[in-house]
C-alpha cells in the first residue's frame, strides 16, 4: 500500500487524478484513492481491516456498475456531481432489484446495504479530500425490521457438538486445525480474523491463555482459554511442526496443496471449509457463517456469568452496551425457562 499512498499524497496531483479517473471510469485508480483516504484519514487509518477494505472495494465496483455500466458511452449518475437523491435510488434499486455485479445480482438484505452504502459515503469522503466533489448528505440505510439478535443467532449447542464431532477425525490434519480453530471461535470468542492472524508464539498453554495481537482496530488482548481447549490446541502444536516452513510464525498453516502449504491459512479459505462443513451436516442456513461461532461464545459467556462487563472484556468490546445483545440471544435459556413452566402446569 506504500506506493499507492505516496501517490496521492500531494494535494494538486491527488485532485487531477481523481477527477481523470471519475472522468474516465478507471476503477482501479477510484478504488486506489478510497484505500488511501481510508488509510490516511478514516476513523482507523493504518488499522483498517482487510476485511473491511475487502468489503468497501466491492461496494465501490457495485456502485459503479450501477452509475456507469461497464461498456456504456457515458455515466447515468455522474460520478462527480452525484446528489443525495441519487444515492438514495442506488440503495432502492439494492433493496428491490440487487447489487450491479454478476455474482451479486439479487436483492440485498437491509444489512448488506447499509454495508454496501457505507462502502459508497466513503467513496465520495475520499473524492470530496481529493478536492474532486462535495460528498452527498442526508443518505440513510434502510432500517432492519428484523431485532438483531435474530439476525445474529449463536449455535444451539447440540449442532456445535454435532460439528466438533464431524472434526474430530485423528487422521485428517486439515480437520484437526480447523477444529482448533472453531474452539477458538465458539469458546474463546475470537474473530476468524483474529484466528489467522494468531502465531505459534500467541499460545500459553501453561497459563491456558491466548494472546491476539490484531484485534479489532488494532487492539491487543489476552484471552483465558479452557483446559479442553488448552488441550486441543497443544496437540494441533505438535501436529504442526510436520507442516508448518521453516521460518513461519503462523498458528494455522495449510496442511496441503502446493502453492501455500506449510504457509499460514487465509481467512477466506477458512470461510469456506467451515462452509463445506455446515453443507455436509445440511446445518439450517440461520447457523452458517464464521462469525455465528463468536456469538455462540459471547452467548455462553454470558450465561455463565450473568455479567455483561466480563462478557465485553473477554470479546474485546470497548462498550458494553455491544455485548448486551447476547443477553438477548440467549435461546437456550429463554427454552429452559419455557420448560420449567411447563414443569409447573398442573
Amino acid at each position: 500500500m506504500l506506493e499507492p499512498l505516496a501517490n496521492w499524497s500531494d494535494p494538486a496531483k491527488r485532485r487531477l487524478w481523481a477527477v481523470k479517473a471519475a472522468h474516465e471510469r478507471d476503477e482501479a485508480r477510484l478504488i486506489e484513492l478510497l484505500e488511501a483516504y481510508l488509510f490516511l484519514k478514516g476513523r482507523k487509518k493504518a488499522l483498517v481491516s482487510s476485511q473491511t477494505l475487502r468489503t468497501y472495494r466491492t461496494a465501490l465496483r457495485d456502485y459503479l456498475a450501477w452509475a456507469w455500466p461497464e461498456g456504456a458511452p457515458g455515466p447515468r449518475v455522474p460520478l462527480l456531481k452525484a446528489t443525495s437523491d441519487d444515492l438514495d435510488r442506488y440503495v432502492h434499486d439494492l433493496q428491490t432489484r440487487g447489487g450491479h455485479l454478476p455474482e451479486n445480482a439479487r436483492p440485498l438484505k437491509p444489512a448488506s446495504v447499509a454495508t454496501y452504502l457505507a462502502g459508497v459515503r466513503a467513496f465520495y469522503r475520499a473524492l470530496e479530500w481529493a478536492g474532486a466533489a462535495v460528498a452527498p448528505e442526508d443518505v440513510h440505510a434502510p432500517a432492519d425490521p428484523t431485532p438483531r439478535e435474530e439476525r445474529r443467532p449463536a449455535l444451539p449447542l447440540e449442532l456445535y457438538r454435532r460439528l466438533l464431532e464431524h472434526l474430530d477425525d485423528p487422521e485428517d490434519p486439515a480437520k484437526r486445525r480447523d477444529r482448533a480453530a472453531v474452539r477458538l471461535m465458539a469458546e474463546a470468542g475470537l474473530r476468524i480474523s483474529e484466528v489467522v492472524h494468531l502465531d505459534a508464539d500467541d499460545v500459553f498453554l501453561a497459563e491456558r491463555l491466548v494472546v491476539v495481537r490484531s484485534g479489532k482496530g488494532g487492539k491487543q488482548r489476552s484471552v483465558p482459554i479452557t483446559r479442553g481447549l488448552a488441550r486441543e490446541l497443544e496437540g494441533w502444536l505438535k501436529l504442526r511442526t510436520a507442516y508448518a516452513e521453516p521460518g513461519e510464525p503462523a498458528l494455522f498453516v495449510n496442511t496441503g496443496g502446493r502453492k501455500n502449504r506449510g504457509r499460514r491459512i487465509s481467512d477466506s479459505m477458512l470461510r469456506k471449509r467451515l462452509a463445506r462443513y455446515y453443507e455436509a451436516l445440511a446445518f439450517p442456513a440461520r447457523y452458517r457463517g464464521a462469525h455465528m461461532l463468536r456469538h455462540t461464545a459471547g452467548t455462553r459467556f454470558y450465561r455463565a456469568t450473568g455479567d455483561l462487563h466480563v462478557t465485553a472484556r473477554l470479546l474485546g468490546h470497548s462498550n458494553v452496551n455491544t455485548s448486551a445483545i447476547y443477553a438477548k440471544m440467549d435461546l437456550e435459556g429463554l427454552r429452559e425457562a419455557v420448560d420449567r413452566l411447563e414443569d409447573e402446569e398442573v
